[in-house]
């Protein structure tokens, strides 16, 4: 009983529990930062004499196996299996018999953070400057970690990797301008901004959607025919054509239309006639 309470419970968390993705919509405006997957680092060097301390950032956003595990580098040194962001604390100084120690491995944004932690905010009117992603992390050593990631939308920017700016109380800041993180809507050619010019387009669409609609009919009421009188008819040469005598009369029937036309025509540019006064 006991194991069938667990399993239920299990799976009435699983829905708390979703990959992030990086084709998202944020405030029904729609981002695609997949561009921006593959590992990513960066660092910032703090000078604390007589040493010098350097925060790191490994950084995977579109994975969700994350950063994946360092080549020569201890189990101990190394975030856990599934961190798609992962800050590592080092401090140098040379002259110790460790120059390069290692004094904290953080992970800040494990994949298996709940979606409700994970929160995502357009920036600027209609998210024209970028995306904002905010991170509620878990706990290391009694404080919550916390990533604040700002992608900038530039379209001149191509730099591969985010700018570290600082890492406070356990909070991860990073800047990254890059052309990824426009929204999908900008990276194509703008709408139309005049509802005339959207109206024309829609318009003569129409009109080439009828027109196009008319030859296939045209085409199939042929064919139909033509099958239709050579099974039933054993019809040959122009008695295959449906309704023959319809299709001679056509040319003639074209000609009168036009000739009433020309005659309106003539008869209404010719100008007020026959006036004269009464009395």
């Amino acid at each position: 009983m006991r194991r069938t309470t667990n399993l239920l419970a299990s799976i009435l968390l699983l829905p708390l529990v979703t990959a992030f993705s990086c084709s998202l919509t944020a405030s029904s405006i729609p981002y695609d930062i997949s561009p921006l997957s593959g590992l990513r680092e960066v660092s910032k060097d703090t000078p604390t004499p007589p040493t010098t301390s350097e925060a790191k950032v490994r950084m995977e956003l579109c994975n969700p196996e994350g950063i994946g595990k360092q080549d020569g580098v201890a189990d101990e040194d190394q975030c856990p299996p599934n961190t798609r962001v992962c800050l590592t604390l080092l401090n140098h100084k040379p002259s110790a018999s460790d120059p390069d120690r290692i004094t904290a491995v953080i992970p800040i944004w494990p994949a298996d953070i709940p979606d409700q932690d994970v929160f995502t905010t357009p920036m600027g009117k209609k998210g024209e400057q970028g995306l904002k992603v905010y991170v509620q992390g878990a706990d290391y050593a009694g404080v919550q970690q916390h990533l604040n990631l700002t992608l900038l939308c530039s379209q001149t920017d191509t730099a591969p990797n985010p700018t570290f700016v600082s890492y406070t109380s356990g909070l991860v800041s990073l800047e990254w301008a890059t052309p990824d993180a426009c929204p999908r809507s900008a990276d194509s050619p703008s709408a139309p901004s005049e509802g005339s010019s959207g109206s024309g387009m829609g318009f003569w669409g129409f009109i080439k959607f009828v027109f196009w609609l008319s030859i296939i009919g045209l085409i199939a009421y042929f064919a139909i025919g033509i099958f239709y009188n050579h099974q039933q008819y054993s019809a040959k040469g122009w008695d295959l054509i449906p309704h023959r005598d319809f299709w001679r009369e056509v040319p003639v029937l074209l000609q009168d239309l036009f000739s009433h036309l020309f005659a309106g025509l003539r008869g209404s540019s010719g100008g007020r006639g026959g006036y004269s006064s009464l009395g």
